[in-house]
């Protein structure tokens, strides 16, 4: 019964938590929807706070497990509700949460906010429901928790269009719900003034583009804007066989640039100057990239850094990641099986903890590496983490895409910032705007040589199955070599204290 300090009970909170999330993407578990799960959780975490002892983290354990489990119950309710109409015409109403996906003329779709309504409701409604053989029998306008995928051919829908859809319902698949194949498109629905911070981002993307070429404005607007959609497929193709998929996705490594810009601009002024506009220079790219996964996690970090760096506080990258993790599956407990927010977190693993060990390795406590050694130390422990996971999504990857990633990931930040100066000199100052414009395209240019080169190297290319869950495996050796170092350290620790 020795009292503990009550971050050890947070911090076994948040392993609940991801622990939970863990089981949810592997047990289907509809029961856990009463709100009594919920309050016993609650009342489970208040009471290993109040004890606070070993015993307390057991319990903050296990109050995480079932914060998780009741988050995910709505969804499994609404996956058993949706089930029943597979195979049947059904019209849903959604609202479309990310930029289309653009795939040989077709635009992949995630809408969320998910109602199956009981008709038709559009003046097109007699001519579709003639073509339905199958139609679903009327029923009450249902609210479904999850996200639908939806493949379309309309081209001007954008994120934030309220759409409604009408075709035959397919089974869901990895974070999706369900999905609606070549559906027919009965309204669209485009609030006024509707999304502003999209908006901003499109008239700032069309600068850009009147600069830098295709295709190379695809990829330099998906670094600078978390904008995918227009980067070439094969080229998409390309960076997934070398492990570096995850350039492309808006993420911490953009809030970073930008943060680190705003305090060194405004840290001259005074500290609150700087944390203030670097906070709001945060929400504001937030706005523009859309809430995804990696964004709400890369939000949280560089917020939470931000507030400890503000009051002076430091805290240990391995509970930060965490406590992120944590929140970012309360908000959702199914993210733990999308791509995103797992490159993301593993590229923040590797910025974080993964090449701070190299160095200290490599260099000692003392001797500091340069920026081009840390710059490749840190682009070789992304490459080391993130490949399991690429593995296990696509059923491929290089063995030599270590060296592509040490090559290509320095460059990244260059054509961010070029591309960025290209946009704002387009604004006043075009022949600025054209020599920054040409110089992102160069640099764009030996990225995708790079690139090419070493997806064709076949002799180098490890295939299996995709979804294999053994894949995981691989990171066994990397958990056992951190849990030593922290059991050694803590040792060390505790000799020294006696």
């Amino acid at each position: 019964m020795r009292k503990i300090h009550s971050s050890y009970i947070a911090l076994s909170f948040a392993i609940g938590i991801i622990a939970g999330a863990i089981i949810v993407a592997i047990v289907h578990l509809p029961f856990f929807t009463s709100c009594l799960w919920l309050f016993l959780a609650l009342v489970l975490f208040a009471l290993a706070l109040l004890t606070s002892c070993r015993f307390s983290i057991i319990m903050a354990l296990l109050s995480g497990i079932l914060l998780t489990f009741s988050r995910a119950g709505p969804a499994f309710i609404s996956e058993d509700y949706v089930n029943q109409f597979v195979g049947k015409t059904v019209t849903i109403s959604g609202t479309i949460s990310k930029d289309p996906d653009e795939n040989n003329g077709k635009y992949n779709l995630k809408l969320n906010n998910l109602e199956i309504l009981p008709q038709v409701e559009s003046q097109n409604q007699s001519a579709l429901q003639s073509q339905v053989q199958d139609q679903v029998p009327s029923q009450a306008s249902q609210k479904i928790e999850g996200i639908l995928f939806t493949q379309v051919t309309n081209k001007e829908l954008q994120r934030s269009d309220r759409i409604t859809i009408s075709g035959e319902l397919s089974s869901g698949f990895g974070s999706f719900v369900a999905a609606v194949y070549r559906p027919n498109i009965v309204e669209i629905n485009r609030p006024e003034p509707g999304d502003i911070f999209l908006k901003i981002r499109n008239f700032f993307a069309g600068k850009i583009k009147q600069y830098i070429p295709e295709p190379e404005n695809g990829l330099a607007l998906g670094y600078l804007l978390g904008q995918k959609s227009g980067v070439d497929k094969t080229f998409q193709e390309t960076l997934q066989i070398i492990g570096l998929t995850h350039i492309i996705v808006a993420s911490g490594a953009h809030l970073s640039t930008l943060t680190g810009f705003a305090r060194k601009l405004f840290g001259k002024i005074s500290r609150f100057a700087s944390f203030l506009v670097a906070i709001s220079a945060t929400l504001f790219f937030i706005g523009i990239t859309g809430l995804s996964a990696s964004m709400l996690r890369a939000g949280l970090v560089t917020g939470l850094s931000l507030l400890l760096w503000y009051f002076g506080r430091e805290i240990h990258p391995i509970r930060l990641i965490i406590l992120v993790a944590a929140v970012t599956l309360i908000y959702s407990p199914f993210y733990v099986t999308d791509l995103a927010w797992l490159l993301s977190f593993l590229s923040f693993s590797a910025i974080l903890v993964a090449a701070p060990a190299i160095i200290k390795f490599l260099y000692g406590k003392d001797k500091k590496p340069s920026f081009i050694s840390s710059t490749l130390i840190s682009s070789f422990a992304a490459a080391i983490l993130t490949s399991p996971v690429l593995l296990y999504f696509f059923g491929q990857i290089s063995l030599i895409s270590v060296f592509a990633n040490l090559l290509i990931l320095p460059t990244v930040s260059i054509v961010m910032g070029l591309t960025f100066l290209t946009g704002i000199f387009a604004l006043f100052l075009p022949p600025l705007a054209n020599a920054f414009g040409h110089l992102a395209t160069l640099v764009i240019d030996y990225q995708a040589n790079v690139a090419n080169f070493f997806a064709e190297q076949k002799n180098f290319l490890f295939s299996m199955e995709a979804n294999n869950p053994l894949v995981f495996l691989l990171y066994i050796p990397l958990i056992v070599v951190i849990f030593t170092t922290v059991f050694l350290k803590v040792r060390k620790t505790k000799n020294a204290t006696n």
